[in-house]
């Protein structure tokens, strides 16, 4: 079995384009690795200043910390050297009139408008305010949590409604009340989050490429009835490739991912592991994660997502006859969720459609989006998690593509 296992090996990576398309995926997922968030080339000497910055207020978020990031703030803002000349104040004042403010709004106008743009522009005030607005966090879940429970029990009736909302107030009460949020550097976890977007590009097309003929390949090139005759049998052959398939899958992703956390580590850090995840704005997320468990959560469900991914183009390849034919529609099928934009439709349609879309294996594969919002459903009288929802129907699909691409192969060579 191992030497059938390294022969389809072989016969999926030597063949030129899949030694070309590593080189390019890893070389794209290096460039992406070296970018900052406004795309440009990485400075160490400037993230070692932020990472420095930002370590002067690492700890708990609570009253005491806030006082003193507050205090902090007022003394910038008091401070004579950061403020403007008052020829410069004139002008702003000018400025606000011709916009259509009010001289009474005008004259009430504190310090914060008139700070200097060097003060508006450095790094230690704006990781200040950042700091500030983080400061707030246990009052952000307070209200995700009052107003997903007025959602739930606005939107559904009776009980379904009610035990809806308890969970969601639940959930985001606990970190309102009970949770206790961490602040520090952590660029390195954004980034690692970050590079899971690039999941279906890097991982996902090499896999399309070289595994969408695993079974196609033998149809097109007339071997497939000759593998009748082989010595190994027809099911042991075919549990050679499913295993090939999938050793290929899991060593290429762990490649990605251990490329990605290496490279992340070296560059921007792995501190601040501690941290919160959420951000209130994108990121909502109602779970007590820390970036450290949140980016192993992450892992387990890309992980599970790509077996699924895997299992449907096996399921293609199996199902086709033409070896293009089988990577268009797998390129289609898989990569089509994450490169068009959902139409924003409203109601039963369109709620389908953005429910579908967090069921395709692509976005599982990225997995970084399922954490970052609330979502439940109510199956037999139980509210259920969508991420946990999610996770079961990517494994139980996986095992039913997988079978029906063994019994489709075997069928074909009875048949032949």
């Amino acid at each position: 079995m191992v030497t059938m296992i390294q022969l389809e090996l072989k016969k999926m990576l030597i063949p030129p384009i899949a030694l070309v398309l590593i080189l390019m995926i890893l070389a794209v997922n290096g460039i992406v690795l070296l970018l900052n968030s406004e795309g440009n080339i990485v400075n160490l000497q400037d993230i070692e200043m932020q990472r420095v910055e930002q370590s002067q207020y690492a700890g708990e978020i609570n009253e005491n910390w806030s006082n003193v990031i507050q205090e902090k703030l007022k003394r910038n803002r008091e401070n004579p050297d950061n403020l403007m000349t008052e020829t410069e104040k004139a002008q702003v004042r000018q400025e606000y009139l011709q916009r259509g403010y009010t001289q009474e709004y005008i004259d009430k106008m504190d310090n914060n408008n008139f700070l200097k743009p060097e003060l508006l522009n450095s790094l230690s005030y704006n990781i200040l305010q950042d700091a500030q607005y983080f400061a707030g966090f246990y009052n952000h879940a307070q209200q995700f949590s009052d107003n997903q429970g007025a959602y739930y029990r606005s939107v559904f009736d009776g009980k379904k409604g009610e035990d809806l909302a308890s969970k969601a107030e639940a959930m985001y009460g606990y970190l309102a009340q009970d949770y206790i949020a961490h602040y520090n550097y952590n660029l390195g976890w954004h980034k690692l989050n970050f590079m899971q977007s690039m999941m279906p590009f890097t991982v996902g097309l090499f896999l399309i490429v070289t595994i969408a003929t695993i079974f196609s390949r033998e149809y097109s090139q007339k071997t497939d009835s000759l593998l009748l005759s082989t010595k190994y049998g027809k099911s042991r052959l075919i549990y050679a490739k499913l295993l090939a398939a999938f050793i290929l899958a899991v060593g290429f992703w762990l490649t990605v991912q251990v490329v990605n956390l290496l490279v992340t580590a070296r560059l921007f850090g792995l501190q601040g592991g501690e941290t919160f995840v959420q951000d209130w704005v994108v990121n909502s997320s109602p779970f007590a994660f820390t970036q450290l468990t949140n980016y192993i959560v992450v892992s387990v469900v890309s992980f599970i997502g790509l077996i699924c991914f895997t299992s449907v183009i096996v399921l293609v390849s199996a199902k086709t006859k033409s070896s293009f034919v089988s990577i268009l529609i797998s390129s289609v099928v898989l990569l089509f969720p994450v490169m068009i934009s959902i139409p924003n439709v409203d109601g039963v349609v369109g709620s389908l459609m953005g429910e579908s879309m967090l069921f395709m294996p692509v976005r599982i594969l990225i997995a970084t989006n399922h954490f970052t919002f609330f979502r439940a459903y109510y199956i037999g009288g139980n509210v259920v998690l969508m991420q946990w929802a999610v996770t079961i129907v990517a494994v139980f699909a996986a095992v039913f593509m997988v079978t029906i691409a063994f019994r489709t192969f075997k069928r074909h060579q009875v048949e032949n």
